[in-house]
């Protein structure tokens, strides 16, 4: 890998050779990594990660595709480009297939929430509800995507995977012996 150092943030990308034999940069393996705490203020508004924003600005729209979280209490967010994804696999089906299901709730159970000139993102009542978020929000990176999280229910849910993945490694450590 290598790292590409970008203002405040490193990037780590690879180089991909192709078929005569030269190389060019590969694929971006993680769009967003990292957990940032921002306060949300009074009226519902909070700060996407200045390191993140790039990635969240095209000429059609600027800010992020969000819903709240299944099965977690958070608020799971996208970039437009992810969206894009999602549509066409979608044209390709019927989106009332179960294959389809997870797809569908983000068109069905989204909303686009684009930044205001600060790079601020207004959380809608209902996600603020249902994922618990009151006046932090945690936004944690997983690569393609993110997730909005109440400081709390995120470090309930980071126990429960501690508690999952060491429950697997022992299992895992069992079965070679």
């Amino acid at each position: 890998m290598t790292p590409i150092n970008s203002h405040d943030i490193t990037i780590y990308s690879h180089i991909i050779p192709n078929n005569g034999g030269s190389v060019h940069w590969g694929t971006i393996l993680a769009d967003f990594i990292g957990r940032y705490l921002n306060r949300v203020d009074s009226k519902g508004r909070v700060s996407v990660p200045a390191a993140w924003r790039p990635r969240l600005t095209r000429e059609d729209f600027s800010g992020i595709i969000a819903q709240t979280g299944i099965p977690e209490k958070a608020i799971d967010a996208y970039p437009r480009d992810y969206l894009e994804i999602i549509q066409t696999k979608l044209d390709q089906n019927d989106p009332l297939l179960e294959e389809t299901e997870f797809e569908s709730t983000i068109l069905f159970g989204g909303s686009m929430l684009p930044f205001d000139k600060e790079g601020r993102i207004n959380l809608p009542e209902n996600f603020k509800h249902d994922s618990g978020i009151e006046t932090e929000a945690l936004f944690v990176g997983m690569g393609r995507r993110f997730r909005i999280w109440d400081p709390k229910s995120f470090e309930k849910y980071l126990e429960r995977a501690r508690s999952y993945m060491d429950s697997r490694r022992k299992k895992a450590e069992e079965n070679v012996k």
